[in-house]
């Protein structure tokens, strides 16, 4: 193994703890930092990997802290994430002491180096699709492995080992774009679901973003590139046309209409309530399937068309696509519908980008015909808020009311002018409450919701559970205080 000790700041980052965990289970001494314990580092812990969320050298394991006394930089490698800023103290003394520090995406990348890998690309769409195609392989007997940015609902982890007695597994991974991380793969086959403009603060224009898709697209083996059709517009739109990879096609297709030449995947129909939605699903060769599972909206039917498209990649039948399909059970944070009675349904997903807004607000009213929606928004990063201003709001009118959240920071400072009261300013038709926390459930509470939709990227999952309890509750029944 290449790197036998592995220190990890920001440990608790969904991508990062999937491979923490899995140089862990390969045999390495594996510990970490976050700055937050979460149900992540917790589970972590509980399987043996030490985490720290003090950031004093101190509480660095032995070894590492001996090494890092005495000047000894070669026996560590320290992972770092970017959420973890520069001039993070534990991170200025390692880089001072001289460890090698690489990114989590490099790591992602020596990792993947010359094995059979299955990546997802795309602004939108990747953690689920990504997750449906490692579902799909898992549940056929295929010997994989899975590096997902969200919990599947299937496995109930973020990481897929594979059994070394079944072979050389097909690698999943997530072929993340921020950080131009996604330049470090070399995939044998790969999907890219979305090529809407994000990451501005990294690429500064859409064009530079779209520049880095196609060469990430020259980086698959030749002949294994699927492009969603918009995306495939897109790219060869970008100024670029030559420069995009022979690929193949996957998208929507009308009512009726045949699977056009070039195209390996469609789908028809989209349609459906909470927790059972329906979609025909179209793959090149053979007769079109119906889809019957707890996704809904034509975001996630097109998702579903990536991840077939490259199952079928791997060898997988139609018909295990189907079953595959039919029985997945969703994903954390991915429209998971948290609560259900006849009078509150309440859903957590999370959507961060204007365009993933907008399809996660018609997924819920094509679900819940009728109903009242309230919203509950939290932006995340100041940039990408400050970028998209005019498209939060838009996409967020569509709701019959919203509350906003402060901005999730992550890893910026604050930017002058830029809030979440700034949104609600330029929203029309929708009232808009921006509460502080300390009124938020009684705020919520006001807006009597039908259907409650959580979006956002950062840590308002939290909320979630303290809703239900509140929306559930009778006011006779609550503690009060004399």
């Amino acid at each position: 193994m290449k790197h036998p000790n592995l220190y990890f700041l920001g440990i608790g980052g969904i991508g990062m703890s999937a491979l923490a965990r899995w140089h862990h289970h390969h045999g390495a001494t594996v510990a970490g930092h976050d700055r937050t314990a979460t149900d992540l580092t917790e589970r972590l812990k509980a399987e043996g990997i030490p985490v720290d969320t003090s950031g004093d050298p101190s509480a660095l394991p032995p070894e590492l802290r001996s090494d890092l006394q005495q000047g000894r930089n070669d026996r560590w490698t320290i992972v770092r994430t970017p959420a973890v800023p520069d001039n993070f103290p534990l991170l200025v003394q390692f880089r001072e002491a001289g460890f090698s520090i690489v990114k989590r995406a490099e790591l992602l990348g020596q990792l993947t180096s010359g094995r059979p890998l299955l990546a997802v690309a795309g602004t939108h769409g990747k953690t689920t699709t990504s997750t449906l195609l490692a579902h799909l392989l898992h549940q056929d007997g295929t010997p994989t492995e899975a590096f997902l940015g969200g919990i599947s609902r299937s496995t109930g982890s973020n990481l897929i080992l594979s059994d070394p007695n079944q072979g050389e597994p097909w690698t999943v991974a997530e072929a993340d774009e921020f950080d131009r991380s996604f330049l470090t793969l070399r995939p044998w086959h790969a999907v890219i679901t979305s090529a809407d403009p994000d990451h501005l603060d990294i690429y500064g224009t859409g064009e530079a973003l779209h520049a880095a898709m196609i060469q990430f697209a020259k980086q698959v083996k030749p002949g294994g590139l699927i492009l969603h059709l918009e995306v495939a517009k897109t790219l060869s739109d970008s100024g670029q046309p030559d420069s995009v990879p022979q690929h193949s096609l996957y998208g929507m297709l009308e009512p009726n209409q045949p699977l056009p030449d070039g195209w390996v995947a469609g789908y028809t129909s989209p349609s459906g309530a909470v927790g059972k939605s329906t979609f025909t699903l179209h793959l090149a060769g053979h007769n079109p399937m119906d889809i019957t599972w707890p996704m809904p909206g034509a975001h996630n039917a097109a998702n579903a068309c990536a991840a077939a498209a490259l199952a079928m990649r791997a060898g997988l039948s139609p018909e295990s696509v189907q079953k595959g399909l039919t029985a997945f059970p969703g994903i954390a944070r991915r429209f998971e519908v948290r609560h259900q009675t006849a009078g509150l349904t309440v859903i957590d997903d999370y959507a961060h980008h204007p365009s993933e807004i907008e399809s996660t607000i018609a997924a819920t009213r094509s679900a819940c015909p009728g109903q009242r929606v309230v919203g509950v928004f939290q932006p995340h990063l100041f940039s990408r808020t400050r970028d998209f201003l005019n498209s939060f709001a838009e996409a967020l009118s569509n709701l019959d009311h919203c509350l906003l959240l402060p901005i999730y920071p992550a890893r910026e400072k604050p930017i002058q002018g830029v809030d979440a009261q700034a949104i609600g300013e330029k929203m029309v038709g929708c009232p808009v409450e921006c509460p502080a926390e300390s009124r938020f459930l009684d705020v919520l509470e006001r807006c009597e919701p039908e259907v409650l939709l959580f979006m956002g990227a950062g840590d308002l999952d939290r909320w979630v559970p303290l809703a239900i309890e509140r929306l559930s509750t009778p006011k006779s029944n609550r503690e009060t205080t004399p």
